[in-house]
């Protein structure tokens, strides 16, 4: 019996799928969430092929038009000036452009939104990590410093609306560390805060939070990204005191949202899920419809692609234009698969009475 892999490789080599519905069956098997199934079903149903040869079918049209205007240039063919060639290929441009830049919310869609969890130590980071997977990931220890590296897991949760896989990274208290083990844990802590999509900020209810505004600092205090997570308020039985302590975090940390929880009795948790699900719906948005890159491979081979593009628009002879268009039509091949010589000579005989 054939493997998927095997199945999507045969199909495209008889004819049955085009490259990029390929993908969509490995996109389809390997789908987390609701708008990544929905993208992979888009896909299958050639959304994205019909997108990648209107674009394949232009280029190949601007470079049998550059064929034209080298070899045939006696002929009194308005189109294949320089200029025209220039202008004719700025909507292509446009078109790839906006594909390139579809490719952060496809493959936050597709592989997960990096969500960071900091805090001073014995603040009850791994408990919730735990409490947000449903399984002990973590190591949860009353000993300080028992998380030195990041630990990464991918988690898809349930909101009002949609879906959401992420990409958790449960990192290092934040203090001074007193060992290079821990430095460079809690390096990998900044780090991770730097690189998240959303930074969830976890504060002991019951503890000081004296060293937190400094940590914070060091941090860049990336408030606007940030969701404060109060944890052990099992521990903490005054709400007047709870409410306090949020008031005051507000007040040094610039954290506008606070949440009251506790792994132990599960108080917050949905309040917490609400209000993660929230904040990442803006990262994983999609017009009905809309093609979107989700794999490296994909972006490379656009943005390989709009470098010769970009390459054409400036080239100071026709012949370097066509050349820079078959470069193009190369580079996307990955996408739309090989374009050969005869392409674009049925393009040039098609379109122009040249030879006939």
């Amino acid at each position: 019996q054939a493997l998927p892999g095997e199945f999507s490789f045969r199909a495209v080599r008889h004819g049955k799928l085009s490259l990029s519905q390929a993908t969509a069956v490995a996109d389809l098997i390997a789908a987390t969430n609701d708008g990544a199934i929905s993208l992979a079903i888009d896909k299958l149903s050639g959304a994205q092929n019909r997108l990648l040869e209107e674009i394949a079918q232009g280029l190949r049209r601007l470079a049998a038009l550059g064929e034209v205007g080298i070899d045939f240039a006696d002929q009194d063919v308005d189109e294949v000036s320089l200029p025209a060639l220039r202008k004719g290929s700025a909507p292509l441009l446009s078109r790839l452009e906006r594909l390139q830049s579809s490719y952060d919310r496809g493959s936050r869609i597709q592989d997960g939104i990096r969500v960071a969890f900091l805090g001073l130590p014995n603040a009850g980071k791994s408990s919730f990590f735990n409490a947000l997977l449903g399984e002990d990931r973590s190591i949860v220890s009353e000993e300080a410093g028992t998380t030195r590296d990041v630990v990464r897991e991918r988690l898809t949760l349930r909101g009002r609306e949609r879906t959401i896989t992420l990409r958790l990274e449960d990192t290092a208290g934040l203090r001074h560390a007193e060992n290079t083990v821990e430095q460079i844990g809690i390096e990998r802590s900044r780090k991770a805060a730097e690189n998240a999509d959303l930074v969830l900020l976890l504060a002991d209810s019951s503890a000081s939070f004296v060293a937190m505004g400094e940590q914070w600092r060091q941090l860049g205090a990336p408030a606007g990204k940030t969701i404060g997570i109060l944890t052990k308020c099992d521990l903490n039985d005054s709400p007047a005191r709870r409410a306090e302590l949020k008031e005051r975090l507000v007040k040094k940390l610039g954290v506008l949202v606070w949440i009251e929880t506790s792994a132990v009795t599960g108080l917050g948790i949905p309040a917490s899920i609400d209000a993660i699900t929230n904040y990442c719906s803006q990262f994983v948005r999609r017009d009905q419809g809309e093609v979107v890159l989700t794999r490296l491979d994909q972006l490379n081979a656009v943005t390989q692609t709009l470098d010769h593009i970009r390459r054409a628009q400036t080239a100071p002879e026709i012949d370097l234009f066509a050349a820079d268009l078959r470069q193009a039509l190369h580079a996307l091949g990955p996408l739309i698969g090989e374009t050969l010589p005869d392409d674009i000579l049925g393009q040039i005989f098609s379109e122009f009475c040249i030879g006939k």
